[in-house]
């Protein structure tokens, strides 16, 4: 990575404390369902990339809000854990990271998500400074506190620093200009679908390659991803074949690996194929961050593959 900037990838978005409940299969009504396994990690968009990042080898920092609960405690102490720096965190009484409930379906290797909001604000409308924004290679942006986030794109593509995007949901006033100040976005097929109003990746990737793009990822899951670079030219990257445990968490992991690749300066090839097997070998583990492979671990499976 390049020394000469303070970090390699810089987020302030959704960040969350997750319960992961695993179950044989899931329960008729009025019934009670013995798990199979219950585990408790830090997650969200942004902080199960920038922890992917990390570990990959990036030097990252995380600038969004948290409070002084429990849960912002266990989203802080991993952070530190994971070698992801907070000194830009702002620090308030009300805010709070978003807890979740991850209910995992053995029987069909399928999640469901429960959540609340109480507390999370996402991205500050006036934070981090500017200086600190220029000193990163990548920024990382999410759904969560578009106005902030914005702001944070707007300084960011000024200084021609590449801005990621981990986007869900769309019904949040801002949301188009958000998504114009991104020029690299990687989206689901799913949600792609629906902003797009396509169907095929094709035309999805063609659809969302608005100006300012450099990149348009859309990812499949088991089908691989396609991706096209300003030269349109669409291509298809299958997905690695694994027996998959629990995919919570596998597109935060591209998310995070191929922004750290893009701030190490690999092509886009490399960038989708280190993603790709991150997202992969996470698949293999329960839970969307203890799962995140390192970059040997990486290398070292691509050379079976």
């Amino acid at each position: 990575m390049n020394e000469n900037k303070g970090f390699d990838v810089l987020g302030m978005g959704c960040v969350a404390v997750d319960e992961i409940l695993r179950i044989p299969k899931w329960p008729e009504q009025d019934t009670k369902v013995r798990l199979n396994h219950y585990d408790k990690q830090c997650g969200g968009l942004t902080g199960n990339a920038l922890v992917a990042a990390s570990r990959f080898g990036a030097r990252c920092a995380f600038a969004g809000h948290l409070g002084f609960d429990s849960n912002s405690d266990f989203v802080k102490n991993t952070f530190l854990t994971e070698k992801v720096n907070i000194d830009h965190v702002p620090w308030k009484n009300d805010s709070m990271p978003i807890h979740s409930f991850i209910i995992v379906d053995e029987s069909n290797d399928t999640r469901t998500i429960l959540f609340h909001l109480n507390g999370s604000t996402g991205a500050p409308v006036d934070s981090p400074a500017e200086n600190v924004i220029l000193s990163s290679k990548v920024l990382f942006v999410d759904h969560y506190g578009i106005e902030g986030m914005i702001r944070c794109a707007k300084i960011a593509r000024r200084a021609g620093i590449p801005v990621v995007a981990d986007l869900e949901r769309n019904e949040w006033q801002g949301f188009d200009e958000l998504i114009s100040l991104v020029d690299h976005l990687i989206i689901s097929i799913k949600f792609a679908r629906k902003i797009s109003g396509c169907s095929s990746p094709g035309a999805i990737a063609h659809k969302l390659f608005t100006p300012g793009k450099k990149v348009v990822v859309v990812t499949g899951g088991e089908e691989g991803c396609w991706y096209i670079e300003e030269n349109r030219v669409l291509k298809h990257f299958p997905a690695f074949k694994v027996k998959a445990i629990d995919t919570t968490g596998c597109g935060d992991v591209f998310h995070g690996v191929y922004s750290a690749c893009l701030a190490d300066g690999l092509p886009i090839h490399e960038r989708i194929r280190l993603s790709s097997a991150a997202s992969a070998m996470k698949a293999l583990h329960p839970g969307a961050q203890k799962g995140a492979p390192t970059r040997e671990q990486v290398l070292k499976f691509l050379e079976t593959r």
